[in-house]
């Protein structure tokens, strides 16, 4: 967004004084502002943290972890071994039961790839939504056991949404500062609904899925004929993530599987008017955006309040409709090969 999250590294502020020596003054200027804003930032995260960790909550312990580790993560890596973090993300853990958002918001923060709590979060969240794929790419074993039981799933959905909307109703109940605001945002005063949002969103952006490219080597080559139902496997896998994930990320990782699987010209022509619709939406919401203020941010958070947009296939149709631009692309259209 044309205004700055200032989510970057502490470094900045250790180098600055080598860097502003060999620019000129205007950039100087805005590189010291840029690094002023930073610090401001980290420091509202750090301080919210702790207000939100107060209720005792579930959510907001798992929240607040995340926010704390914006706050003070360092040049030398994620700040894993932080007391507060790591009580706050035990205390979340202990509490969270089936609370399916509970757990989500858990994925955000691992300590690694074999963190107990995200592996224990995930079990408990599959078991909450057996027939949701989400859950069980943050399980060890999630590829082998999704293909073992791929008729169970009937959707991908990471509640990306609604991670997003409970994290800014909690930004939105501990607002930054006039003077924090002021420090913050570049481009003049933010509605405090708009930059909680977009923080959210980047928030959630941040979560690493860890077996996306182990499903996709399961469905490609000669992994294919591993068991005698694993192409068919894999197309219905494919097929729910086209058709009813939450998130562009899945389909376009079901759009990848239907075309590395593609074995005739049929199949190979049904991947690619799914993979063209889709880079047409995809190009045309963000021309779209940009010519918007804020590149588009006011008009993103109207429609996250709108409980019609559940997905971001929803949001994107939306957006779309609004501007009056065919959700298919013109016939002959091609997406721009760089």
């Amino acid at each position: 967004m044309m205004f700055r999250l200032a989510l970057l590294a502490a470094a900045a502020l250790s180098t600055l004084a080598p860097a502003l020596r060999a620019q000129e003054p205007a950039a100087q200027a805005e590189q010291a502002r840029a690094v002023a804003a930073e610090r401001v930032a980290r420091n509202y995260h750090e301080r919210v943290a702790s207000q939100i960790a107060a209720s005792g909550q579930a959510r907001d312990l798992a929240l607040a972890a995340v926010l704390r580790r914006i706050a003070i993560d360092g040049p030398d890596g994620p700040a894993a071994g932080d007391a507060d973090v790591r009580a706050w993300r035990a205390a979340a853990a202990a509490q969270a039961g089936d609370d399916v958002l509970a757990n989500a918001l858990l994925m955000m923060g691992a300590e690694g790839d074999a963190d107990p709590v995200v592996r224990q979060a995930a079990q408990r969240w599959a078991r909450a939504e057996p027939d949701n794929i989400g859950p069980r790419l943050f399980l060890e074993d999630g590829v082998e056991s999704m293909l073992a039981d791929a008729r169970a799933f009937s959707r991908f959905d990471l509640h990306m949404y609604d991670q997003v909307r409970w994290i800014q109703s909690r930004l939105v109940a501990h607002p930054p500062t006039a003077n924090e605001r002021a420090a913050m945002f570049a481009d003049g005063e933010v509605p405090v609904a708009e930059y909680a949002a977009i923080n959210g969103m980047a928030m959630w952006a941040a979560v690493a899925i860890p077996f996306l490219p182990d499903l996709a080597e399961a469905c490609d080559g000669a992994a294919l004929r591993a068991t005698a139902s694993r192409r068919a496997d894999c197309d219905y896998l494919a097929r729910v993530l086209v058709g009813a994930s939450d998130s562009s990320l899945g389909r376009m990782l079901g759009i990848d599987l239907l075309t590395r699987m593609a074995s005739n010209a049929s199949e190979r022509a049904e991947a690619q008017a799914l993979r063209r619709r889709m880079d047409w939406q995809m190009l045309e919401w963000g021309r779209i955006s940009a010519a918007q203020p804020r590149e588009g941010a006011p008009q993103f958070v109207r429609l996250l309040a709108d409980p019609q947009i559940r997905t971001e296939h929803d949001l994107v149709e939306r957006i779309l409709a609004e501007a009056g631009v065919p959700l298919d692309p013109p016939a002959g259209w091609q997406p721009p090969r760089s």
